[in-house]
């Protein structure tokens, strides 16, 4: 037994080869890109989805106005209409909502609010815990913009807020998301540009 003397070979030691170093780093780059693309679009579904129910809670909130002026009886412009929000929202002939202190008797029963002032006043009243909104990109959730007044009529009728959380500057014209809001018939919808 003395005469087999075991012998141990020593292992030898492997690593990774320099290609193979290569390779894995490209596989991760690429599950990187592709990760990230997928998280850009779930950031972007989220803030459709937010818009889409922002709008809705909005469009509750006007038909809610419309339905307390109805049912008050009254079929014309409205200072501080009672029951509804400490009575201070101002409605137009058709019974929606145009925004807070306006001058009573109204001059211009059919415009939207004291200018920009009435587009914020109208988000913070028919909204319940609404997202930020500003006239101007500060860094709140959404840019609120009052429209031209209409060239047949002269009344200014529309508000459109805009998403800025996704890091869009552009005008209300040419914004990916935004709110629209129009008193001559009430309605607030989300309009989404597909990219």
């Amino acid at each position: 037994m003395a005469d087999k003397i075991t012998q141990f070979k020593p292992l030898k030691m492997q690593g990774f080869t320099l290609i193979e170093l290569i390779v894995v780093i490209i596989v991760l780059a690429i599950l990187a890109v592709v990760a990230a693309s997928k998280y850009v679009d779930l950031k972007r579904d989220a803030a459709i989805s937010d818009v889409k129910a922002t709008a809705a809670a909005y469009q509750q909130g006007v038909t809610f106005v419309h339905l307390r002026w109805q049912v008050s009886g009254e079929s014309g412009a409205v200072n501080d209409l009672e029951g509804y929000i400490d009575n201070i929202l101002d409605i137009n002939p058709l019974g929606y909502p145009l925004g807070i202190d306006k001058n009573s008797p109204m001059g211009s029963p059919s415009n939207i609010g004291k200018g920009i002032q009435g587009c914020l006043d109208l988000w913070n009243s028919l909204l319940e815990n609404p997202p930020t909104v500003s006239s101007s990109n500060d860094g709140s959730d959404y840019q609120a913009y009052r429209h031209e007044a209409s060239p047949s009529t002269g009344d200014v009728t529309q508000c459109t807020y805009v998403l800025r959380t996704l890091g869009d500057t552009q005008g209300r014209l040419d914004a990916d998301m935004k709110i629209l809001y129009d008193s001559n018939n009430g309605t607030a919808r989300a309009i989404i540009t597909d990219l």
